[in-house]
């Protein structure tokens, strides 16, 4: 599907447009000036600044957001 179910198909919204295809990545990328490693990063990092204002909006847990920097390859 997409971006974001795990199913590791990356340009497949799996007939679904809430699913987050590799296109649309790209896309917002170019928009500003970023490539998609960096703007995934970027995303990460916001969520991550996001939450402390946010909480309740947020996964704990397992599912809490995973660290930006600490992703970083």
């Amino acid at each position: 599907m997409c971006l974001n179910c795990g199913c590791h198909k990356a340009h497949d919204d799996h007939g679904d447009p809430a699913n987050i295809t590799y296109e649309e990545l790209k896309g917002a990328a170019d928009a500003n000036g970023m490539g998609t490693a960096e703007s995934l990063r970027m995303m990460l990092k916001t969520a991550e600044e996001d939450r402390v204002e946010h909480v309740d909006e947020y996964e704990t847990g397992s599912h809490a957001i995973s660290s930006a920097e600490g992703s970083r390859h």
